[in-house]
């Protein structure tokens, strides 16, 4: 049992409204596996311009310090991929310790946020700037397969729930990038 209490001042004034992220596109939870790399889809059929995307991430990691073992990336449709954050055991240079513990709720990935992920404390509930840079989807079309690229390097697995949130306009599109003849 967990008891506990609120104390609120408040004044007669009109409180900040909650921003605008943009068109949702959800996913339901899903589980990622234990030493692992897990890709995870989310259509969007319709369409726009990107002129912003931001990320929302509920992650559940089966152990105490989890997400210094993750790397947390999401991949277009146009194959470019931007590395959302990762673990001082998955990577190097800035990166999750072990203080940064196992979860993140509500946790929203968007550039123009003040705080760096890695600046921020569990659970991270808020909105924190990603490692790499969000407006690399800038002019891309929204519509097409997204995927959450999730590698584990720790034997437990864990979930995780996102929701991918859109501007867009109705300028067209950058086109897709010619990798060449397909064998």
């Amino acid at each position: 049992t967990v008891e506990f209490t609120i104390m609120v001042e408040t004044d007669s004034s009109t409180p900040d409204s909650y921003p605008d992220y943009g068109t949702s596109y959800p996913k339901t939870q899903t589980t990622f596996s234990g030493n692992d790399l897990t890709l995870i889809d989310l259509e969007i059929t319709d369409s726009g311009t990107i002129t912003d995307l931001n990320i929302q991430l509920d992650v559940d990691h089966g152990y105490t310090s989890g997400l210094r073992y993750l790397t947390i990336q999401l991949l277009s449709p146009y194959g470019n991929s931007v590395e959302l954050a990762h673990g001082d055991q998955s990577g190097s240079g800035t990166a999750w310790s072990s203080f940064a513990g196992s979860n993140l709720y509500n946790t929203v990935f968007d550039d123009e946020s003040s705080t760096s992920i890695y600046s921020g404390t569990a659970p991270f509930a808020g909105a924190y700037q990603p490692d790499g840079s969000l407006s690399d989807f800038d002019g891309q079309s929204m519509t097409g397969t997204w995927q959450l690229l999730i590698t584990n390097n720790r034997s437990e697995s864990g979930t995780v729930e996102f929701t991918i949130m859109v501007e867009t306009d109705s300028s067209t599109p950058d086109s897709y990038p010619d990798y060449g003849t397909s064998y």
